[in-house]
């Protein structure tokens, strides 16, 4: 089987095309200065941290049936990562494990403690930013 020129031409163009949106993604996701992470226990909002690539903290917060227990999420240069809670409650630690995330598009959940930190575009207050809740 041979390729045709034209087919030739489409791949570059396909390759091309990929490279240029590649290129604006990085750029937009530069711009943005104000950042939002939100964080989730059980399905129910716990709170929101605004900050921007100075900030530099520690944050904790409540988990488990009656928040006996606390989790710990570092914010640094312009991202978040949640700290290692302990064998005993979480066993594989792949909340830990999934180390910084910097993107809009990256979260981290932890499911046996049921905690998702994921990025939010705008200040939620309580649940009004969720477009939609399935059961």
């Amino acid at each position: 089987m041979r390729l045709t020129f034209y087919d030739k031409l489409f791949a570059s163009l396909i390759v091309v095309f990929s490279l240029v949106l590649f290129t604006l993604n990085l750029q937009l996701d530069a711009g943005s200065a104000q950042r939002y992470i939100s964080v989730h226990v059980d399905n129910e909002f716990v709170m929101e941290i605004s900050f921007d690539e100075s900030t530099d903290k520690q944050v904790t917060f409540p988990f488990g049936r009656d928040g006996e227990h606390t989790a710990v999420m570092e914010v640094a240069e312009g991202r978040v990562r949640l700290l290692d809670m302990g064998r005993s409650l979480c066993p594989n630690a792949i909340c830990s494990d999934t180390g910084w995330i910097s993107r809009d598009y990256q979260s981290i959940v932890c499911v046996p403690n049921r905690i998702i930190i994921a990025f939010s575009e705008q200040q939620e207050d309580g649940m009004d930013g969720v477009d939609g809740v399935t059961h």
